[in-house]
């Protein structure tokens, strides 16, 4: 079997999982592959016919067109970020001389959007067509405000960029609201928003919506959020409310418990389409923040990416830095799960898996003996060092020794000077 074969047979495999949880973890020790390997995921999701998984240059091409095209979307969770800045929040705005607040949609409410509206009915289309039917002020329609509470009358004058729209209690003859027609399209497909008159827009785009019988109908085309570093975020107040809606069977268009909720702030009618597949990574090492509780796990599934050297053997191409590389990686890793000579196994510390401690395969794979002494000096001693300050490696009075000769790019000689002739007789 190839390379290429038993490298994608795998990835299928998380594929195939994706598919069916919609919302998965990679997780493992820095320089396992996790961005990597979520840049694939996407890929290999967002396109079914691209193949070239093993080729790094077109698979990065891919996912930035990917990307441009609105279907795939990145984001790294932080300590400081909250629901607000995620799903929607009131940001500030200067108006002349007075602040206004106006909803701002976060990015995973951006790609629900762009998931939701990317194919089936076209929204732009059925804009267009209801402008028609609301042509001049004699065609005007009634439709409920975004509450629900009121009505408003709606209408279109031909020619014009903005709709008329004013509220059936209003005594005045004109429409004191004029949201821009293009704002509004760009807020009904995710990628924009009427700023002045939020309200009025996202109430005509509902209007139009149940005009059409395009509330709930939810594209097919795969849309993928990576969330990155998502163990550092509290992902319990960042998703608030909508942690139950992740779940497959919560989704729109799901036959089992499909779940719509009111948002807070817009008050829009908001479900998460089952279109839209969420990949996370952690570090395993990394204990620095909260744990990820049980309620956001069982909504996520777990795929643990181990150390590889079969990577690093496949990835450099010189025999020389090669040997040197695996050389180095046995020293520090060790030769297999059972292997308790390496360093990493005779320094573990607290409650760690030794898997979570080694040093990911990327960290070996240089082209040249100088590049890999680099990494060597300024990315893996660093890195260790950093692991026996946190106490997650236990220190040791001969760690200098190995330390000095990494740095050169080579392993520290542990097997006993052989006895001299002299000294055997």
């Amino acid at each position: 079997m190839s390379t290429a074969n038993q490298t994608s047979k795998p990835l299928e495999q998380y594929i195939h999982l994706l598919q069916e949880k919609k919302n998965i973890i990679l997780q493992g020790a820095p320089g396992t592959g996790k961005t990597y390997t979520t840049a694939s995921l996407a890929v290999r999701l967002g396109n079914p016919d691209f193949f070239e998984l093993e080729d790094h240059t077109k698979v990065m091409e891919e996912y930035e067109r990917l990307r441009t095209n609105g279907q795939i979307a990145f984001c790294t969770f932080h300590q400081s970020m909250d629901y607000e800045d995620f799903v929607e929040g009131l940001k500030p705005e200067l108006q002349g001389e007075h602040i206004t607040y106006k909803v701002d949609d976060g990015i995973f409410k951006q790609i629900c959007e762009q998931a939701r509206s990317a194919e089936g009915k076209d929204i732009i289309a059925c804009i267009d067509n209801y402008l028609q039917k609301i042509r001049g002020k004699e065609n005007q329609r009634e439709i409920p405000s975004i509450t629900g509470k009121a009505k408003l009358q709606v209408w279109w004058e031909e020619g014009n960029k903005t709709l008329s729209i004013r509220s059936t209690l209003s005594k005045k003859d004109y429409a004191p609201a004029r949201p821009s027609i293009e704002k509004i399209k760009a807020h009904a497909i995710g990628k924009g928003g009427e700023n002045n008159w939020s309200a009025y827009a996202r109430a005509f785009i509902k209007a139009v919506k149940e005009e059409y019988q395009i509330e709930d109908d939810t594209s097919s085309t795969p849309h993928v959020l990576i969330i990155d570093e998502i163990n550092r975020g509290n992902i319990s107040r960042i998703f608030g409310e909508l942690i139950t809606l992740l779940e497959a069977d919560k989704r729109a268009g799901s036959k089992t418990h499909p779940i719509t909720v009111t948002l807070p702030y817009s008050k829009d009618s908001f479900s998460v389409p089952s279109n839209l597949y969420i990949i996370g990574t952690m570090n395993t090492t990394d204990r620095s923040t909260g744990s990820i509780d049980y309620a956001v796990r069982r909504r996520f599934a777990f795929i643990t990416l181990k150390t590889d050297p079969e990577v690093i053997k496949t990835c450099i191409k010189d025999d020389a830095v090669r040997a040197k590389a695996l050389a180095l990686f046995k020293q520090i890793n060790g030769d297999g799960t059972d292997d308790k000579a390496s360093f990493i196994a005779t320094h573990q510390a607290g409650d760690f898996d030794l898997e979570d401690l080694k040093v990911g395969h990327s960290y070996f794979i240089a082209e040249t003996q100088e590049a890999l002494q680099l990494k060597m000096c300024y990315e893996v001693i660093p890195l260790l060092r950093e692991y026996i300050k946190d106490g997650i490696l236990q220190g040791k009075e001969e760690d200098e020794k190995y330390f000095a000769a990494w740095a050169k790019g080579e392993c520290l000689n542990t097997e006993p000077a052989e006895a001299t002739a002299d000294s055997e007789a």
